[in-house]
């Protein structure tokens, strides 16, 4: 057997059944001639390592193949658009239940180490994620199969009139902030109403609780947590930042900014109902109130960037209106 019939039979070896010979035969005219213009340019017959460089020239077998037969992939490019939004929606909403669920298991734990619930929420979070990965793709890829997602992945009823006003990069949402805000709003409802949904036991086993100078103002927090929560909810419909939305955020914001600036200036925020000796509630309590007014700074400055996106959206708008 010569290198070329090698060769030949080795690309057949990756084909389909029903292609193989055709293809064969069309792969095989093709080498022919290249060594047919050797041939021509040199007046005599190719040798061997002639032969083997056009052969190297063309590519592994198997790459050969795949040139001539393309491999189905297991999620055709009509259908990545879908794809992709599923599988982010998917692990964004399987993020924000198990970063919940392991704030529930960290606020009921005995010790308090935040790099071991750190290390849980990262590993769990792997482990889930790669089950739903693996569960998405195979779900498109027989869906596909079947022919029952030919019409969503055409987007045949999609509309020129739907197409959002974006005139700034920044004026898409992204996914990652609404979900980090979304488990932001969470954690925060949980522990404010961790009395509703603590065992007893749980409960008992607490060894800070809230001081009641703060107490009193938890009921104005729980409601505008549930207001950001359904903003952001708002947000996840429709990603696309607008006049009102950063209005809104603005709002929201001042009014963050203001509770927690109020918290700072707080003498307790926390009292002792069992704290180890080893750890000093003053010192803690501080710490807390740093935080809170390491925050403010930080919503401040998000209002500032909110207020400044408003002037470029009305700058926008004028414009507009002055070309028309």
């Amino acid at each position: 057997m010569t290198l070329l019939q090698k060769y030949i039979h080795a690309v057949k070896q990756e084909l389909p059944q029903a292609q193989k010979e055709d293809i064969g035969r069309e792969l095989q005219a093709n080498i022919l001639d290249q060594l047919d213009a050797i041939q021509e340019q040199t007046g005599r017959e190719a040798t061997e390592q002639e032969v083997a460089g056009v052969l190297e020239k063309l590519g592994h077998p198997a790459q050969v193949a795949a040139r001539y037969s393309p491999v189905t992939p297991l999620v055709s490019s009509e259908l990545m658009p879908a794809y992709k939004l599923v599988i982010n929606y998917v692990l964004g909403l399987a993020l924000l239940l198990h970063t919940l669920k392991s704030a529930m298991v960290f606020l009921q734990a005995e010790h308090y180490k935040i790099s071991q619930a750190l290390m849980q929420l990262i590993y769990g979070f792997i482990d889930q994620a790669t089950m739903i990965f693996t569960s998405v793709t195979i779900a498109f890829y027989l869906a596909a199969k079947s022919g029952m997602l030919s019409t969503w992945g055409n987007n045949r009823n999609w509309r020129a009139q739907d197409l959002s006003e974006q005139e700034y990069d920044w004026q898409k949402i992204r996914g990652s902030d609404i979900l980090t805000d979304l488990s932001s709003c969470g954690f925060m409802l949980l522990l404010i109403w961790h009395k509703f949904w603590m065992s007893d036991a749980s409960l008992q086993q607490l060894r800070v609780d809230f001081s009641p100078a703060i107490a009193s103002y938890l009921p104005w927090m729980r409601a505008l947590l549930l207001c950001s929560v359904a903003f952001y909810i708002w947000c996840a419909i429709q990603p696309v930042w607008s006049k009102l939305k950063l209005q809104l955020n603005i709002v929201q914001n001042t009014m963050y900014a203001a509770l927690f600036f109020f918290f700072s200036q707080l003498d307790a925020l926390i009292h002792n109902i069992g704290l180890p000796a080893i750890l000093d509630l003053q010192r803690l309590d501080r710490g807390i109130r740093l935080a809170c007014f390491a925050y403010v700074l930080y919503l401040l400055y998000e209002c500032v960037r909110d207020g400044r996106r408003l002037q470029q959206l009305g700058s926008v708008h004028v414009g507009t209106r002055l070309t028309d």
